[in-house]
């Protein structure tokens, strides 16, 4: 046998005699009593800090998430709007002939009888 445990064996045994006799429980109730109500507060205050913990870093983690998102997104655009451009044809704009081009300032054919006819009427 080790001497250390031994030691350590005798010094338990006298404890619990000291302790669980009548008066030993009389007197060591109060410092139990305290210490399981420190250690319950000390249980009661890790867990409110490891839900603030817990709900600081869900936060970080659904900002880093939209961030992704906007970041990805912004690429899925910027690739659509490259592949447009070269699917485009480069091609010249082309001059029209002003003998088939309409003036601005001419009225569309469905308007014209209309008109003429509030015109003769009055």
């Amino acid at each position: 046998m080790k001497p250390f445990g031994f030691a350590l064996g005798a010094l338990t045994g006298a404890a619990a005699v000291l302790l669980l006799n009548r008066q030993g429980t009389q007197r060591v109730r109060p410092i139990a009593k305290a210490a399981m109500k420190a250690a319950v507060m000390a249980y009661h205050e890790a867990r409110v800090q490891g839900a603030e913990l817990a709900e600081a870093a869900e936060d970080l983690f659904a900002e880093a998430k939209v961030e992704a998102a906007a970041d990805i997104f912004a690429a899925a655009v910027a690739a659509a709007q490259a592949k447009a451009a070269q699917a485009r044809p480069e091609t010249k704009p082309e001059t029209k002939p002003e003998a088939t081009s309409k003036p601005e300032s001419a009225a569309p054919a469905s308007e014209a009888p209309a008109s003429r006819a509030a015109s003769e009427s009055a």
